[in-house]
């Protein structure tokens, strides 16, 4: 299937405007159900109506966050990209909160203008379970919240912490349809707003609740786990059925279901390492973790390369043989294919050369591209793969690869791009590797001229788990 690289400035705008309109709209129907005058005379009324306002647009926001998350193909092409999409999952979800939030404080500072006791007593089940409901809501939402700025959590408990984001909702839907008052107005926002919750609850139930029914994946097999030094390791997976169609570039989350995970990842732990509270689950079974792929397509075998930087990727160096994998996607619009530009410079940093290798591998004879490849490593025999890379630019004219060591030659930096290519400004740049490292070429380029739409970048951060230091 054949992606177009989403990198325009439109495109950009495209996801977070449908998401700004869609938080909206409930609060202009609501604002037409009724003159404005009568909800805004009065301390009391001005502080509950603007409350009001919030609850519509951060219950809006809430139930657009779980669809966000649960990785639609539609959505993530709204957006122009997997990674795009959680960008505006996070910023989203810190929107839906502070609405939340704001709710919840003016609710209660309406109350206080009648007495300091009557606000308190909103906050208790003494106000029935309507209004504790939302209570209890917010309070999980905000230990969730918590939980996850300010806890090291290991990757399977953050996955459940994110889930229980879902029955949190649940908790809010209850609260917001049999609380009186502003859908009771108007039977457009009445209908609007139930068929936003339906959509974040059926988003829920499709990901977290039914995932392993609803969510089309594919079995391999492991047949190779190559250990390329201390750090990194290849692995290497064929196919049970039908093989993964997929661009080169692109990404997967695979799930190992293996008998010596499970004894490397125990089911529980719980330590205190350098002042900070840790908490590691080793239930790994249902949990799915995201790796470029390196293979080029149409290869049987389909292989990722990973780097160790945390518990689980650690572990699997110790992944056997014979062990089942259970695949998901591809996800991801960072190819070579998807650039219609075929004068294009590739910069990789460390581990980050996988969705390169896999484009590099890829390179058919009638593709007529004139691609520069920087390698960019710390020393020179971390380039893993590169007698690999050698050996494809060899065979061909229009593929060059340098290894750029940092301990000899410095950062890459455009300037040197720019002396050793003085046809710079007419490139498409890609550019994959630690955050830093693109954060600082692209800020390079852009001062040199370059639009930002011709610079391509892999910023996944969920992606960047399996290949590159995490951000």
């Amino acid at each position: 299937m054949r992606r177009r690289f989403a990198s325009g400035s439109f495109v950009a705008l495209r996801g977070p405007l449908v998401l700004l309109v869609l938080c909206t709209i409930p609060i202009v129907l609501w604002a037409l159900s009724a003159p404005l005058d009568a909800r805004f005379t009065g301390e009391f009324r001005t502080l509950t109506s603007t409350a009001v306002a919030c609850a519509l647009a951060g219950t809006s926001a809430f139930a657009l966050n779980l669809v966000l998350g649960a990785r639609l193909r539609p959505v993530e092409w709204l957006f122009g990209g997997l990674d795009r999409m959680y960008d505006a999952h996070r910023l989203n979800g810190e929107v839906a909160f502070a609405l939340l939030l704001g709710h919840v404080v003016l609710i209660l500072a309406s109350r206080a203008t009648i007495s300091t006791e009557t606000a308190v007593d909103l906050l208790g089940p003494g106000a029935g379970w309507t209004v504790f409901s939302g209570v209890l809501a917010f309070g999980a939402m905000l230990v969730a919240i918590v939980l996850t700025l300010f806890v090291r959590l290991g990757h399977e408990v953050f996955v459940y912490v994110q889930r229980a984001f879902g029955f949190v909702f649940l908790v809010a839907c209850y609260h917001v349809f049999t609380t009186s008052g502003a859908k009771d107005d108007s039977r457009a926002l009445s209908y609007y707003m139930v068929a936003l919750a339906t959509l974040g609850v059926a988003a829920f139930g499709y990901r977290s609740l039914f995932g392993n029914v609803l969510v089309r994946r594919r079995k391999y097999r492991v047949v190779a786990v190559n250990r390329l030094d201390e750090f990194v390791t290849e692995i290497a997976m064929e196919p049970v059925e039908r093989p993964l169609a997929f661009v080169p570039g692109q990404f997967v989350f695979v799930n190992f279901r293996s008998l010596a995970l499970r004894r490397e990842l125990h089911p529980f732990e719980v330590s205190v390492r350098r002042r900070a509270f840790s908490v590691r689950a080793g239930g790994i079974r249902n949990q799915f973790h995201p790796f470029s792929i390196t293979s080029a397509p149409g290869e049987q075998t389909l292989r990722i390369t990973v780097k160790a930087v945390g518990d689980y990727t650690r572990a699997l160096r110790m992944l056997e043989p014979g062990a089942e994998a259970v695949v998901e996607g591809p996800y991801g619009s960072f190819s070579y294919r998807n650039v219609p530009n075929r004068r294009q410079i590739w910069m990789a940093g460390g581990i980050g050369v996988t969705p390169s290798l896999s484009m590099a591998r890829s390179l058919r004879d009638e593709d007529d591209y004139s691609i520069d490849f920087y390698y960019c490593v710390e020393h020179a025999q971390e380039a893993h793969f590169f007698d690999e890379l050698r050996a494809i630019a060899a065979g061909r004219d229009d593929f060059d690869i340098v290894v750029v060591p940092r301990d000899t030659d410095g950062f890459l930096s455009a300037e040197r791009v720019a002396r050793e290519h003085p046809d710079l400004p007419t490139a498409d740049v890609l550019i994959c590797g630690p955050p830093a490292m693109i954060d600082s070429l692209r800020s390079q380029l852009r001062s040199r001229g370059m639009p930002a739409e011709r610079i391509h970048a892999e910023e996944f951060g969920f992606a960047k788990l399996g290949r590159t230091s995490a951000s």
